[in-house]
């Protein structure tokens, strides 16, 4: 267990935040999960809003870690790194404690756009579309940015789906969609052969002009 009161009290609201909701969780109830003063909190946070930044910021950092740490050791193929995300997507939804994505909830908590842990939330969805549309660019997608934005509703999809239905399937099902995606996205050969016609003028090619039949 954390030692230092702050370490403490960032736990306690990792745990509490992500399992009950960040607005059902009060200042007491994290106080007593972390064994600490009330004033600890002002003294190493500020605010249960910038706790709630902080909480949101080390779930950031520990599922980029994940993230990462995984795709590098599954495949070094960058086509195969996208769809290796949602391999890794089912696992982590699969899992028993999994109560949905942390950013996704705390979205639809903090109606103020002001709040600090609103940021995190854009931070973070920005780094997800970043590392797509470096793969995407990589696997030679001819349009990065729209491949990473397509494959970023496959991605929130999972997330929230998983909730309801069985996680590894929803994570199946958008891994098929994502192929199709990338595929779709991949430049076309150019035709080796000759056009009919290309030897043509271009009047030969459309043919007569109307008025040529009135002459």
């Amino acid at each position: 267990m954390p030692t230092s009161p702050r370490n403490r009290i960032l736990d306690a609201a990792n745990q509490l935040f992500y399992a009950q909701g960040i607005h059902a969780v009060g200042v007491d109830t994290i106080m007593a999960r972390a064994g600490a003063a009330k004033t600890s909190l002002y003294a190493h946070f500020g605010s249960k809003d910038a706790l709630v930044a902080a909480y949101l910021r080390g779930r950031s950092e520990a599922w980029r870690s994940r993230l990462l740490d995984q795709l590098a050791q599954r495949t070094n193929d960058p086509r195969e790194r996208l769809l290796a995300i949602f391999d890794i997507l089912g696992e982590a939804c699969s899992a028993p404690d999994y109560r949905g994505c942390p950013f996704i909830n705390a979205t639809a908590e903090l109606i103020d756009a002001a709040h600090p842990g609103r940021a995190v939330v854009t931070e973070h969805r920005a780094w997800v579309n970043r590392l797509l549309r470096d793969l995407a660019a990589a696997a030679g997608c001819t349009d990065p940015a729209t491949v990473a934005a397509e494959l970023q509703l496959l991605y929130d999809a999972v997330l929230t789906t998983a909730q309801v239905q069985d996680g590894k399937e929803c994570a199946r099902r958008a891994r098929a969609v994502a192929e199709a995606v990338i595929v779709l996205r991949q430049p076309r050969p150019r035709s080796s052969g000759v056009q009919v016609g290309a030897d043509r003028s271009p009047m030969e090619r459309t043919g007569p002009h109307a008025s040529d039949y009135t002459r």
